[in-house]
């Protein structure tokens, strides 16, 4: 028999050496089956794990942490908990067989609650269930609910609320209102994981209109915000006959644009068409950013919303054209000048999003129709009455059109 010589000049023979691996490796092999025969489902186990032993409990929002003593059997396969929500659904949750503690969520309100407890193993079999009774937090639910805010706006209805545990929450709007004579009854769902979600509803009636808000979250626990009555505020396009803008380079605290470059006259953001109307129907700066058009409005106004139309200019092979695109602007600020102070009141910076479509004639249509803003995005209102609108172009080079809202100020 052959024989090979070790490191520390031991000799062995390849047939001692093969046994001694097959040894080994059959040490190593058993060991792996005996860890997987745990999760094997073996039918004719019809012996219940013993039940874990409740520790204590640590308050979640919305939830509880349960800490337990794991059943010692050997096919123990996970420790679970149960309980019925208010909608009077079971909700199952499960931990593995390693951990000795376990998340419950979807408690729809705080304080205590009754759950169950139980062991399961690889074959399927239940222990006892323990009753239990934890404690919890205020749940998402709850304080979205809480937070909800219904704000009246022009042409809209705006609903504000916060989900400080970014859970996925859902507002559930009902909007009932006469008009013209007829009853109408509206209902909406929103839903946003985000700490802080604002939604506009576009609406238009001068009537009155009751506002119900209801909350729901995943586990289909649900709660009634308070009912709201509320009108709708009233603004018009302000017509543009009366404006006008002072001359290139006049200061008024800032200078005014520079009017006239490359074919494009200031005049033209003013002038009430843009380039869905006529080519090259736009004004082009030749100033760096930020810049500005200041625009006499003639009279006094209070100014409520802003709607600004972009630089087009197609071509065959581009139905898009420039519209969303860096070069035209896509993030400006706005001032009114307050006469009593004799200085620029700021009031809000706004960012035109580029908007996801299905197909590219989507970009067109939107395109032409504008881009809108509130004035006061947080809470709608009518500005200071003013006869001087300031728009400061924080990016691009290119605009087509302005159009104001608002009312003649009182």
């Amino acid at each position: 028999m052959k024989k090979i010589k070790l490191y520390n000049n031991t000799v062995i023979s390849l047939r001692l050496l093969r046994t001694v691996t097959f040894v080994v490796l059959s040490a190593y092999l058993l060991s792996g089956c005996e860890e997987t025969k745990r999760f094997e489902i073996s039918g004719a186990d019809s012996t219940p794990p013993s039940a874990p032993v409740f520790i204590t409990s640590k308050p979640l929002p919305g939830g509880a942490r349960i800490f337990y003593q794991r059943p010692a059997d050997e096919d123990l396969l996970s420790v679970e908990a149960s309980y019925t929500n208010s909608s009077g659904k079971a909700v199952h949750f499960a931990a593995s067989y390693f951990t000795d503690s376990l998340d419950v969520f979807g408690l729809g309100s705080s304080g205590q609650h009754t759950i169950e407890i139980y062991a399961v193993d690889r074959s399927g079999n239940q222990s006892e269930h323990i009753r239990q009774t934890v404690t919890a937090l205020e749940s998402a639910v709850e304080l979205a609910a809480q937070s909800v805010r219904v704000l009246p706006s022009f042409d809209a209805i705006i609903i504000k609320w916060a989900d400080s545990l970014k859970e996925n929450i859902y507002v559930y709007a009902t909007l009932d209102y006469v008009q013209d004579g007829e009853q109408l009854n509206h209902t909406g769902v929103f839903t946003s994981n985000q700490p802080d979600v604002t939604v506009p509803i576009d609406l238009v009636t001068q009537n009155p209109v009751v506002v119900k808000i209801r909350v729901e979250d995943k586990y289909g626990n649900s709660t009634l915000a308070k009912d709201t009555t509320i009108n709708l505020l009233q603004d018009g396009v302000i017509a543009k006959s009366g404006w006008t803008l002072p001359p290139p380079g006049e200061f008024m605290g800032v200078l005014q644009a520079d009017g006239n470059y490359n074919g494009g006259e200031m005049s033209k953001v003013i002038d009430g068409l843009t380039e869905e109307d006529i080519l090259r129907n736009f004004y082009l700066t030749n100033e760096s950013n930020p810049w500005n058009i200041i625009i006499d409005l003639g009279e006094k106004y209070e100014l409520s919303r802003i709607i600004t139309h972009q630089r087009y200019t197609w071509t065959d092979t581009d139905v898009r054209g420039a519209y969303y695109r860096g070069d035209n602007v896509l993030a400006y600020q706005m001032y009114v000048w307050n006469e009593e102070e004799l200085e620029w009141e700021y009031v809000s910076r706004h960012t035109i999003a580029v908007p996801s479509v299905k197909q590219e004639s989507d970009y067109k249509m939107l395109g032409d129709a504008g881009d809108g803003a509130f004035l006061y995005p947080e809470e709608p209102k009518f500005s200071t009455a003013t006869r001087y609108f300031r728009f400061e172009a924080v990016t691009g080079e290119y605009i087509s059109e302005i159009t104001l809202y608002g009312r003649k100020a009182r």
